[in-house]
């Protein structure tokens, strides 16, 4: 089966993949290295950030290598994000990605219009403070 990025990515609702938003948002990073276990909520930001990295125009191979896995972990982890945004996985995977897509800067936003981006950005930064205090 032939996985589509852009496809993946419109479901996701994301267009920007960077691996620096995923280790901000992930709490199970300790000085650059990711930590080695099989705990449930570790393997599902594992996963999260496999096909993050997959998503950024890496291979399955340099994706599953940056967690010290293989390919055929990353396309496991292809898989289960599709189940999770279907409805059929862990609904885990969705709120990590969505902790992740949190992270991003506040200036990024597809739009060409500079006055609907300042909207928009005025609209994120009012949640962001609403979620601190």
């Amino acid at each position: 089966m032939k996985y589509n990025r852009g496809k993946i990515g419109e479901m996701i609702g994301c267009t920007k993949f960077e691996m620096i938003d995923f280790y901000n948002a992930c709490p199970f990073v300790f000085e650059g290295e990711f930590i080695d276990t099989r705990k449930r909520e570790v393997v599902l930001w594992r996963s999260v950030g496999m096909v993050w990295k997959w998503l950024g125009g890496s291979s399955l191979a340099e994706s599953g290598k940056e967690f010290h896995r293989d390919h055929a972990v990353t396309v496991h982890a292809i898989k289960a994000v599709i189940n999770a945004y279907e409805g059929y996985g862990h609904p885990e995977i969705v709120e990590n990605i969505e902790k992740v897509k949190a992270c991003f800067p506040l200036n990024y936003y597809p739009d060409e219009d500079i006055w609907v981006n300042y909207a928009k950005n005025l609209v994120r930064l009012d949640g962001l403070v609403g979620k601190m205090l």
